[in-house]
């Protein structure tokens, strides 16, 4: 296979201009035959009626080769009304016999000929061609008329190659630009004198290196991120070992060692967010899709913050369909849950409440989370998406990481996550999931879940 777009174009250029002369030859070939038959015709017609008056007292003719002579277009032979020979121009092999009045075609063991016969009252004159002699002159007609063209199709070949090497300079100019590039420069290509049938490929090469700077950016700014808020936890457990080498008694040593291991703790949980964060890449559309179903999924986040709603006498409510079945990845859509109802218990003070509902509307499904906590300000609401950012005033434990891990995986399964003042005087998270599937999968009700939390 070509993989050379200028090489394939000229190639396919040639082979046009090479069928075009073979068409032309041939055409002009048939021209120049049927030119050649009319004119041949026309002068054994003329050779005929020459001889019809011409005195012949014997039966003498030239005594020449048995063999045939191809330099000799006509043979004349002439019959007496007896049918006795009296003429014959040249010597061959084979000569048509006498033949009927006007034209005709004689196959003979020599090749085709070409007949033309008249009679007057005493002798009968025929005139014979031999058809090759024919072909041949017409051959050299055509030949003589399409010689031109092979000159003619070199010039066409070589503004063929001009042509096509002025039409690619575009492409190789766009390939030098980006192989002198460095691997951070994800600057657009620059469309200046790109043919219109280039500029659509450029349009999309500078959207797909728009987008690759845009997750560069992302991925640098999440690694800043990291390593900063990494710092601390760190700092932290460098600290308590410090204050563990320095233990004077067990009591010391055994209180160490307690903060130690939920600093431990709680970098463990700030590495697992940021790399099921680092996984959630809102620009990665493609991914395995099943059917999942939302109230086992709501199911299954409730049973994870159980033990924490309960230890902190957090009543949980749940109202709302048996089944409401989505397209979507199971896990990302378990965690994203998991996240929010955890956010909810984390930030309700004790003996608050939380309630859940799922609600299905056409072809969409809303999932509504409501806390009886402080709520978040309105002009925060939009950034607490953001990574690693908590609402000034903050005072339970966390990475900031939660919201940015739903929105992303929201946005993943293109669905919308809203944030809004809840009826318990907290906050209400509202993802509306679009679109609902109808084939219904079993599930289990989480209101027994739900009744253990409370």
């Amino acid at each position: 296979m070509i993989r050379s777009l200028r090489v394939r174009l000229l190639l396919l250029l040639g082979a046009a201009i090479t069928i075009a002369a073979v068409v032309q030859f041939i055409t002009s070939f048939r021209v120049a035959t049927e030119k050649a038959d009319k004119l041949f015709d026309y002068h054994m017609q003329q050779m005929a009626i020459a001889l019809e008056d011409s005195g012949f007292e014997s039966a003498e003719w030239s005594k020449m080769s048995d063999l045939d002579d191809a330099g000799f277009d006509f043979v004349i032979q002439i019959w007496t009304d007896d049918g006795v020979r009296v003429y014959q121009s040249r010597s061959y092999r084979s000569l048509p016999p006498r033949t009927a009045l006007g034209y005709s075609n004689v196959n003979l063991d020599n090749g085709d000929w070409r007949v033309y016969t008249v009679q007057t009252d005493t002798r009968v004159v025929q005139v014979s061609q031999k058809m090759q002699a024919r072909h041949d002159r017409a051959f050299e007609l055509a030949l003589s008329a399409v010689w031109p063209v092979l000159p003619v199709s070199l010039l066409l070949f070589a503004a063929a190659w001009w042509v096509v090497t002025t039409a690619l300079s575009p492409l190789n100019r766009i390939g030098h630009d980006l192989a002198n590039r460095n691997a951070d420069s994800l600057a657009p290509v620059s469309d200046e004198g790109v043919p219109q049938e280039v500029s659509l490929l450029v349009g999309e090469l500078n959207l797909l290196l728009a987008r690759m700077a845009q997750s560069l950016d992302s991925q640098q700014r999440f690694v800043a991120d990291a390593a900063h808020e990494l710092r601390s936890p760190l700092t932290a457990l460098k600290l308590q070992v410090q204050t563990l080498a320095r233990a004077k008694d067990d009591n010391a040593r055994e209180h160490g060692i307690a903060r130690l291991l939920g600093g431990v703790d709680r970098a463990s949980r700030l590495v697992e967010q940021l790399l099921a964060l680092a996984r959630q890449d809102p620009s990665v559309k493609d991914f395995d899709r099943t059917e999942v179903s939302l109230p086992a999924c709501i199911e299954q986040a409730v049973a994870d913050v159980a033990p924490l709603a309960l230890a902190r006498h957090i009543h949980l409510e749940y109202d709302g369909v048996a089944s409401a079945v989505i397209s979507g990845d199971l896990d990302s859509l378990r965690m994203m849950m998991r996240n929010l109802v955890d956010n909810a218990v984390r930030y309700t003070p004790e003996h608050g409440r939380i309630r859940i509902g799922l609600i299905t509307e056409g072809d969409a499904a809303s999932l509504r989370i409501e806390d009886s906590g402080r709520g978040i300000p309105e002009s925060d609401r939009e950034r607490v998406f953001d990574r690693f950012y908590r609402v000034p005033g903050t005072s339970a434990s966390g990475s900031g990481l939660g919201l940015a891990i739903a929105k992303a995986i929201a946005d993943r399964h293109q669905a919308a996550i809203e944030l809004g003042v809840s009826t318990l005087g907290g906050l209400a998270v509202r993802i509306t999931f679009r679109p609902i599937l109808h084939d219904e999968v079993p599930t289990t009700s989480i209101r027994a879940s739900a009744a253990a939390a409370a």
